[in-house]
C-alpha cells in the first residue's frame, strides 16, 4: 500500500509541474520552434531527465498539437526506453516522438524505423527531422492496406533490420479495422527474442485486450500505467 501511495503522490506531482511549465509556456508566448529545438538538443547531447523534468513539456508545447501529441510520462518513458534500447527501435504511427527518439537513437548509433501511413503527416515528421540531427532514423511512408483479418501498415520488412529491441506503438488510428493488432501478424519474425512493446492508450477497452493477447502469444509480463490515457510496457523473454 505505501508503494502505491508513493507512485500516486509522484503521479499527482509530477502532473502538477507540468501544468505549471505549460501555464508558462502559453503565459509568456514562447517560441515554439526554439522551446522544441533546445529539448531536442539536450537529448542529442545527454540522457534524458526523468519524468518530472519540464522538457517533455516544452517538447510537447514545441511540437504543437497538444490535444493529440504524446503525453508527458508517455514522452519520458518512450524516450528512456530509446535510450536504453540494445537495438533498432520500431516505431509504429510518427509523431514527437520519432524527433526525440532520433536524436537519441543518433546519438547511441542505432537505428529507428518509423511506419506512418499519413503521407500529409509523414512530411511534416520528416521535415522536423530535417532541423535535428537524426542520421539513424527512416521514416516510412506505409499505407494502410488489407491483411485479411485486419488492416495495417505495408511495412518494408525486407528493408527493416532484423531484432528490434524496442517497439513503440502508437498506431494505426483506433478507427483502423483491427487497430493496432496487425503489428504481431506483420513483423513478429523481426522481432528480438527479448524486446519490450510500449503500447499508447491503453486505457482502452481494445488496448487492454491486445495486451492480454499478446502477453499469451509472445510469453512476456505487462506493466500498465494508467495516467491519463495511460500506457502499458510488454517486456518478453521469448517467442
Amino acid at each position: 500500500m505505501a508503494a502505491i501511495g508513493r507512485r500516486l503522490a509522484n503521479a499527482v506531482m509530477s502532473d502538477l509541474l507540468h501544468r505549471v511549465r505549460a501555464r508558462q509556456l502559453r503565459r509568456f508566448d514562447f517560441d515554439r520552434d526554439e522551446v522544441l529545438s533546445r529539448a531536442v538538443e539536450r537529448l542529442s547531447r545527454s540522457r534524458a531527465p526523468g519524468a518530472h523534468s519540464p522538457l517533455w513539456t516544452d517538447a510537447r508545447y514545441g511540437w504543437g498539437n497538444e490535444k493529440w501529441a504524446a503525453e508527458e510520462p508517455y514522452l519520458a518513458e518512450v524516450v528512456r526506453s530509446a535510450e536504453a534500447s540494445k537495438g533498432p527501435i520500431l516505431e509504429c504511427g510518427s509523431g514527437l516522438t520519432t524527433v526525440l527518439m532520433g536524436a537519441v537513437a543518433a546519438r547511441r548509433g542505432i537505428e529507428l524505423h518509423t511506419l506512418e501511413h499519413n503521407p500529409a503527416w509523414h512530411a511534416r515528421v520528416v521535415a522536423a527531422l530535417g532541423h535535428v540531427d537524426a542520421s539513424t532514423t527512416v521514416v516510412h511512408l506505409a499505407p494502410l492496406r488489407d491483411y485479411g483479418d485486419c488492416e495495417w501498415y505495408d511495412a518494408p520488412v525486407d528493408r527493416m533490420p532484423n531484432h528490434f529491441a524496442l517497439v513503440v506503438c502508437d498506431g494505426p488510428p483506433a478507427s483502423t479495422r483491427g487497430g493496432r493488432g496487425g503489428l504481431l501478424p506483420t513483423v513478429r519474425e523481426k522481432l528480438a527474442h527479448d524486446c519490450s512493446i510500449l503500447l499508447d492508450d491503453a486505457n482502452r477497452a481494445a488496448e487492454r485486450e491486445l495486451i492480454r493477447n499478446w502477453s499469451l502469444a509472445l510469453g512476456g509480463a505487462a506493466a500498465i500505467n494508467t495516467t491519463s490515457r495511460g500506457f502499458a510496457r510488454l517486456t518478453i523473454g521469448g517467442r
